[in-house]
């Protein structure tokens, strides 16, 4: 149950927050935004109307969506009609939301307590990899590993030189997780472990220690955090251009079963998960494919590069709705595909 809640608040969050976007930008320049909803349709239930919008809730939970007359110039009021400037502004600002919402949530963790790199006695566990040793054991990145087999581990170097003599045995390990010492972890490093993983699949560096900071420190951190995860992401699709790591792509199963994992770490984890999936929102809607605002945006650029010369809106209603249909059903095939990776 504490999962399900967590996932419904998360995802309806980074969604909410982006439609939010949307909306505010079009009231401010005066556009008629006739629905707000949530999720796609078919349509399950109105909410209500406020300020003339009427708010919906839908079947599909994949997202949302603002209507507000997007392909029909010929309505008074509608999106479509206003500027080029206007109608730019307001399809970004779904995205740019997301970034401030990611921002805001990262600075919030710092307010609550950041692990940082210390100079102390241990090692400090900064990745656990998928399907090791590590991970079946219950190891979580921000643990430290303080002894190995009942001995004060001193250094990183000497963790990494100890796990590796013991491929193929039994280890037991003495963690600290957030300042309280756990009962002790066997753990067995393997011999042969894929590459670019370990004996133990973790990333092990200079002890971790939760650091609090004040407001006015928290928030530039957490837009330099966004900044980082931003390069991260980034850095991760290059890796799997060249196959140096595999190329995944999750849908609503994928994130319900990571954000029920997270949620059982603690709220700050779970704070910074929201703030990275709104970062993932950010960069995905910005994508110049039909039908995302990435691609409306498109159009605006392509009507300013033409000097002014508009594509008819018919014409660019039925581009958006051939994408919309595709989207959807690439959904269906990464919900199905998530099904197999977790129940098949």
């Amino acid at each position: 149950m504490i999962g399900l809640v967590s996932f419904i608040l998360v995802f309806g969050l980074v969604v909410f927050v982006h439609e939010l976007g949307h909306l505010l930008v079009a009231k401010a320049f005066g556009v008629h935004v006739k629905e707000f909803g949530f999720g796609y349709p078919p349509r399950i239930a109105s909410l209500g109307v406020v300020g003339g919008t009427e708010i919906t809730l839908n079947l599909l939970p994949v997202g949302g969506f603002v209507r507000m007359h997007e392909d029909d110039p010929s309505v008074p009021g509608g999106i479509a009609s206003r500027s080029r400037k206007v109608r730019a502004a307001v399809f970004a600002a779904g995205a740019l939301m997301n970034l401030l919402l990611a921002s805001l949530l990262y600075g919030v963790t710092y307010m609550r307590g950041a692990l940082e790199p210390v100079d102390a006695p241990g090692a400090g566990i900064y990745s656990v990899s998928a399907g090791s040793p590590a991970e079946e054991a219950g190891l979580r990145p921000g643990d430290n590993i303080v002894t190995i087999d009942g001995d004060p581990v001193a250094t990183v170097d000497q963790a990494v030189a100890l796990i590796g003599d013991a491929a193929g045995r039994p280890l037991e390990l003495g963690i600290e997780r957030d300042g309280t010492a756990l009962p002790p972890i066997t753990v067995t490093p393997r011999v042969d472990p894929p590459p670019s993983e370990g004996a133990l699949g973790v990333t092990v560096d200079l002890p971790l220690a939760r650091i609090s900071y004040p407001v006015w420190r928290a928030i530039p951190l957490g837009f330099r955090a966004t900044y980082y995860t931003i390069r991260g992401i980034f850095w991760s699709i290059r890796q799997a251009v060249i196959q140096r790591l595999p190329f995944e792509v999750t849908g609503p199963i994928g994130i319900y079963r990571m954000t029920t994992e997270v949620a059982a770490t603690g709220l700050t984890r779970l704070i910074e998960f929201t703030a990275f999936l709104s970062v993932n929102l950010f960069l995905l809607n910005l994508l110049p494919l039909p039908a995302l605002d990435g691609g409306r945006l498109v159009f605006v650029l392509l009507e300013w590069l033409r000097g002014g010369r508009r594509i008819p809106p018919e014409k660019e209603g039925i581009v958006h709705a051939v994408g919309m249909v595709l989207i959807l059903a690439m959904m269906v095939v990464v919900t199905v595909f998530d099904y197999l990776r977790y129940f098949g």
